[in-house]
């Protein structure tokens, strides 16, 4: 399918093909009939892109402390590289079209196929020919609504709730500071509200459009003395409200905003303005200074956006996918008229051209700017989840190769693991599968991969691929290392493995029932200082004591890690590392776990990323891991000490590793890097396919099932034994 994207290195808009996405249980997939281009947020963005890296780093400040950040801890090469490759990664442009239902998730009940329906989101309502949108936040248009106007629903629902946040009320007097597309739009929904309007902008035409429309008064910003004629329109009392629709990077309106409102008057601010308020204006006057928040409450909020969780209707009455909703009964009613916004109309195959007119590449006049897409063959399939991206490679140069699949293309995937597993020789890059398309077809195409995918399942159909990498979200990862081990493909799977002790037996069984390979992320145990620390140790004559320190950053409640059916919490999605690690470094699995959350049954601390884990071993070892989020970026992120035989080893963040033996000390460092082990991981699963050779199949499981007693020790308060490693399955090549 076609969708339009930004190279934001560039800012270049352009139309790329991309595989179709598939519908999750709560998604909507929806072939658009027109999308709407947002002149203020989209135009932004691309106006964005088109500076330099300097301009760049200018207009987002906070990202540049992202970066200086990564410099610190990582080096300057490392935070260079992602930088680069997030200019690389095409940016998805669009967040309000309209088309017909072509597929559902099990979860969505309120539309049906063929339906018509309007969509909202940015990353889901995107400018393409086929969209997966969350299902509270598509909506069946009325008869009587145009799809083509339908189109502008996600736009109108933006206006509305500025409306209601500024609690505009029948004769109310309001004033719009900025006539843009959402502007204009809100001006019809209080004149339809029975309010007053009085528009204000720097374009006379813009000023004059309102005007021809009936919607209300208007003056071009300059043009006068603004604050006498607003107090004339009033009586001499000011307005009611003032709602700010423009985007500038000073606090002009705000300031207008307050010279313009009534004592006790509101201020609401939708567009992007700095919010910085005269302090005497706003004081003396008694004003309230309001934000309004995209399209209603629901906003941001993963329960509500992604997994389909409504908010009770008596409790909380205007939702996004209501205010949606009370959009296109407007429309079907005739209250509101979108259809004279419309200046410009492209194919989709055009939307460069569309985009120059927003850019300021093109000197003529825009307001309201759709996308149309082709409609459908009568004898049409269903859309393509795969596509090619390049020629295959002939069976000659193809044999003797490793047939590589990767399962995900996040952050990690990018910016970490892909680097380094196509630099490694002898590979047919089979495919790239992702949720999103775009980055599959981003990825694919830089790396050099035959495919790209959205469905899973063509990757665990095609024969030649011999090993599946997976880099999904947590949830997924037993799910498909099971299927991909049963469909007789090598499994790389990042941790955790699994989240449940069910997930771990059905991985188990999967590997038992057949001869390939499972190797699970725990690169720590091959990285290079990690190595030579155990190496260092040789035979241990005794037991080992272990400490081990992680000080990673705050995490906030609702972040998806703590989801303990997404993200399985902190355990089991990120200290399960060290867990292996520390089994690792004793030569065996713990023969118990217990773990204790700090601050328990305190409201106002973050027990879930504060956790103490104890191991202990068959001969008498005992390590202890302790996972802080509350402590200083100034300390490492990771240090682990070891005390054995008379000797101590201190390995800091892998990058810098410590000996101490009797009275003499020694060090070893990595000075432009830190390797933590992910490129030794890789090329050892290669190898370990290549020459045959089993992996430490049952030292992962051990690990990850460790992590599960561990995670559930948490709410029990008490130690889990683990099972001897002799109880759990093997395999010929994965023992």
């Amino acid at each position: 399918m076609k969708q339009v994207l930004e190279n934001f290195r560039t800012g270049e808009c352009y139309v790329e093909d991309v595989p179709a996405p598939v519908a999750g249980e709560n998604f909507v997939l929806v072939r658009n009939c027109y999308s709407l281009i947002s002149s203020g947020t989209e135009g932004g963005t691309v106006k964005l892109g088109k500076m330099s890296l300097l301009g760049k780093a200018r207009a987002r400040p906070e990202q540049v402390r992202k970066v200086l950040q990564v410099v610190k801890t990582q080096g300057l090469a490392v935070a260079w590289n992602a930088a680069m490759r997030t200019l690389d990664m095409p940016i998805v442009l669009g967040y309000s079209t309209a088309g017909v239902v072509i597929g559902k998730g099990r979860q969505v009940d309120h539309v049906e196929i063929g339906d018509r329906v309007a969509c909202g989101g940015a990353g889901y309502a995107n400018h393409a020919e086929i969209v997966c949108v969350p299902k509270n936040l598509c909506v069946r248009i009325p008869e009587g609504a145009a799809t083509r106007e339908a189109a502008f629903t996600t736009l109108g629902a933006i206006a509305l709730q500025s409306v209601r946040v500024a609690r505009a009320q029948l004769g109310d007097n309001v004033v719009l500071i900025g006539l843009g597309l959402v502007g204009l739009i809100t001006a019809q929904l209080l004149k339809a509200a029975g309010c007053r309007v009085f528009g204000i902008d720097i374009d006379p035409e813009r000023v004059a459009f309102l005007k021809s429309g009936r919607s209300g008064d208007g003056e071009v910003l300059g043009a006068g003395n603004l604050k006498e004629r607003v107090m004339a329109w009033t009586s001499g009392k000011g307005a009611d409200a003032v709602i700010i629709t423009a985007a500038t990077d000073d606090n002009g309106p705000v300031a207008l905003a307050g010279e313009l409102a009534r004592i006790k008057g509101r201020v609401v601010a939708v567009g992007r303005t700095r919010l910085e308020a005269p302090r005497e204006t706003y004081l003396f006057k008694e004003l309230e200074l309001c934000t309004s928040m995209a399209y209603g409450p629901g906003t941001g909020d993963q329960a509500y956006e992604l997994k389909g969780e409504d908010y009770p209707y008596g409790y909380v009455r205007w939702t996004e996918g209501r205010n949606m909703a009370a959009v296109l009964e407007s429309l079907a009613s005739g209250v509101i008229n979108f259809s004279g916004m419309i200046t410009h109309e492209f194919p989709v195959e055009q939307a460069d051209q569309a985009f120059a007119l927003i850019s300021g590449a093109s000197s003529e006049r825009s307001l309201a700017i759709l996308l149309k897409y082709p409609e459908p063959d009568a004898g049409a399939t269903t859309p393509a989840r795969s596509i090619p991206l390049r020629t295959k490679l002939p069976a000659t140069s193809a044999s003797g190769r490793i047939g590589v699949a990767v399962l995900g293309a996040g952050s990690f995937a990018t910016n970490e693991f892909l680097p380094l597993l196509c630099k490694q020789p002898n590979l047919h890059l089979r495919s790239i599968c992702s949720a999103t398309g775009v980055r599959a077809a981003a990825l694919g195409r830089k790396y050099g991969f035959e495919s790209c995918a959205t469905d899973p399942e063509t990757i665990f159909k095609d024969k030649e691929t011999d090993c599946v990498f997976i880099l999904t979200r947590h949830d997924t990862h037993a799910g498909y290392a099971a299927v991909a081990l049963e469909s007789g493909k090598h499994v790389f799977v990042e941790k955790p493995l699994a989240l449940t002790l069910g997930e771990l037996e059905r991985v188990e069984q999967a590997l038992a029932g057949g001869d390939r390979l499972l190797m699970v992320g725990f690169n720590r145990r091959y990285a290079r200082l990690a190595v030579r620390m155990r190496d260092w140790f040789g035979r241990r004559a005794g037991p080992a004591s272990i400490q081990y320190t992680v000080n990673v950053g705050y995490r906030p409640p609702e972040h998806w890690l703590h989801d303990p059916r997404q993200g399985g919490g902190v355990i089991l999605g990120e200290a399960c590392h060290q867990i292996d690690f520390c089994n690792w470094l004793i030569g065996e699995p713990a023969l118990s776990v217990s773990a204790t959350p700090v601050g328990a049954g305190n409201l106002g601390f973050q027990s879930a990323d504060n956790i103490h884990i104890s191991l202990r071993y068959a001969d008498g070892s005992i390590a202890h891991i302790v996972y802080l989020s509350n402590g200083s970026k100034a300390y490492p992120a990771e240090r682990c000490e070891v005390f054995c035989d008379n000797r101590v080893a201190v390995l800091t963040d892998f990058r810098k590793l410590e000996f101490s033996r009797g009275l003499l000390t020694s060090s070893k460092r990595l000075w432009f890097t830190r390797d933590k082990g992910h490129a030794g991981e890789i090329e050892s699963f290669l190898n370990a396919i290549r020459s045959g050779q089993p992996v430490d199949a049952n030292g992962f499981l051990q690990s990850s099932r460790i992590a599960v007693l561990a995670t559930a020790a948490v709410s029990a308060s008490e130690t889990s034994p683990v099972d001897s490693p002799s109880t759990r399955p093997e395999t010929a090549r994965g023992k």
